[in-house]
């Protein structure tokens, strides 16, 4: 079997993100505005800081899409239905004599 480049860089980065997770298990205190989050791994705040950051882009670039759907549907091009054919229509089998 072998690898893909994609995948091996998919790997490399998981190892890489395991790693510093170990690396990074000391419990920390976080002081937020009046809340003091004591002893939590050091890995739980990188953790979801990145799930924070991925939600955030993830909204941004979904309300971006929407923005942009709706940009393209104010500024489409209005198309009148084709015309309806006033000329005389021939019956089949025969040809008009102009």
């Amino acid at each position: 079997m072998k690898l893909q480049p994609k995948t091996i860089a998919l790997l490399v980065v998981l190892a890489l993100f395991v790693i510093v997770l170990f690396q990074n298990s000391d419990a920390t205190s976080i002081e937020l505005l009046f809340w003091d989050l004591v002893n939590i791994p050091l890995f739980v705040l990188i953790l979801s800081t990145i799930i924070l950051g991925w939600v955030m882009g993830w909204i941004t670039h979904m309300a971006y899409q929407k923005g942009k759907k709706n940009q393209a549907a104010k500024t489409a091009p209005n198309v009148e239905p084709p015309k309806e054919n006033t000329d005389k229509e021939t019956p089949a089998g025969t040809e008009a004599n102009p």
